[in-house]
């Protein structure tokens, strides 16, 4: 199955029962928020993880369910808000650094990068 497809079926589920016309923008965020911290209860006390591929993989699908109604709402292209979002990443961590074999010059390189790098937001 493609993401556009997969698109198209969330957003024919969440249509079909008016979910696009009740769910505000502020609970989409929020939900989003909640579903990825319930992926986190799977690592939450040990080192490894605990449930099953199964478990983690439905609370994966619930987090791009609610980011795909999130995309809709705002009209957002996610697969070119993704490409834009790697663009930047791209210059925020060149690949140079990466190919450092000296692990502790390639962290200092990584947070340099880090730390010189503005965040560009309106907040």
């Amino acid at each position: 199955m493609t993401f556009e497809e997969v698109q198209k079926l969330v957003m024919s589920h969440v249509c079909a029962r008016q979910w696009d016309k009740t769910k505000d923008p502020r609970g989409l965020a929020i939900s989003l928020s909640l579903e990825a911290n319930e992926l986190l209860e799977y690592f939450q006390w040990s080192d490894t993880y605990i449930g099953t591929k199964d478990d983690m993989a439905s609370e994966l699908a619930d987090i791009i369910i609610y980011a795909i109604q999130f995309a809709d709402r705002f009209d957002i292209n996610i697969p070119e808000a993704v490409a834009a979002k790697i663009a930047k990443l791209d210059k925020k961590y060149p690949v140079e650094i990466f190919e450092i074999k000296d692990k502790v010059e390639q962290d200092c390189r990584f947070l340099e990068a880090k730390k010189n790098y503005k965040k560009d937001t309106t907040l």
